[in-house]
């Protein structure tokens, strides 16, 4: 499991799933640069932790949906880190709305960030590992959304599903250059605690939830950033093209 010396990137890195991510890979190696909109208190808390860690940090703002922002992130990190061995993708954006409500600005701004942004840093990121010559990995953040369908996800699920089948198809072209390219679904979360501050917690979960997932808890960052340090590993050296369920068995109960 070991990714000592391995350099990373996560895209809407500074909190939450981002940051489980981020301090995973830290936990594991990795020297990790994490990006979002904004450099705010929870950015610079993110970065602290990974320092903690004993690792290189830094922040590099951008917006993934916008290509000229994509590729000066993406310069700015290889002048920082001096190469790219993983990329995950992981921001969300846009807001839950029913298919009769749903706007057209919070479709194209759901699919700009959470497809469109996934596709043009993974293809830059590509590009980067190619000229390198030694491989690298590229996971994905998708969702049980991409699976079920639950009231108000629309445009959230569109875009999930689609990151499976761009996964997929990563997989295949980049399979010859040795760059193994997976994703992550995570279920019900719980993003409760402040990381590094508190000991992580699972969170209440209803009656009606237990009855729907069989490990009766909510999922966490780290159970996320643990998944994907597995899948940017040696371990996992022989899986591309994959998605993985991180959900408490949620997907196998039907809902």
């Amino acid at each position: 499991m070991s990714l000592d010396g391995k350099k990373a990137l996560v895209t809407g890195g500074r909190r939450n799933i981002g940051r489980g991510i981020a301090l995973a890979l830290a936990q594991a190696g990795c020297d990790v640069g994490i990006n979002d909109l904004e450099r705010d208190a929870d950015a610079d808390r993110t970065l602290e932790l990974i320092r903690d860690q004993g690792r290189e940090a830094d922040f590099f703002q951008a917006d993934i949906s916008d290509r000229a922002q994509v590729e000066a992130m993406f310069t700015a990190f290889i002048t920082r880190f001096n190469r790219l061995d993983i990329l995950v993708n992981n921001p969300y954006a846009g807001s839950g709305a029913t298919f009769l409500e749903i706007t057209e600005e919070n479709w194209d701004l759901t699919l700009d960030v959470c497809l469109k942004g996934f596709f043009l840093c993974s293809q830059q990121a590509a590009r980067i590992m190619v000229q390198q010559g030694e491989g690298g990995c590229i996971v994905s953040t998708s969702s049980v959304h991409a699976y079920r369908a639950w009231p108000s996800d629309t445009a959230y699920g569109v875009a999930k599903a689609g990151v499976l089948r761009l996964t997929e198809s990563m997989a295949v072209d980049l399979g010859p250059h040795n760059i193994r390219c997976n994703a992550v679904m995570p279920g019900h979360m719980d993003l409760t605690h402040i990381f590094g501050t508190q000991a992580p917690s699972v969170g209440s979960v209803s009656d009606n939830l237990k009855a729907n997932i069989p490990l009766q808890r909510r999922g966490t960052p780290e159970d996320i950033g643990r998944a994907v340090a597995f899948l940017c590993s040696p371990a996992a050296g022989n899986i591309t093209g994959a998605s993985l369920p991180v959900d408490g068995g949620l997907l196998t109960t039907g809902v």
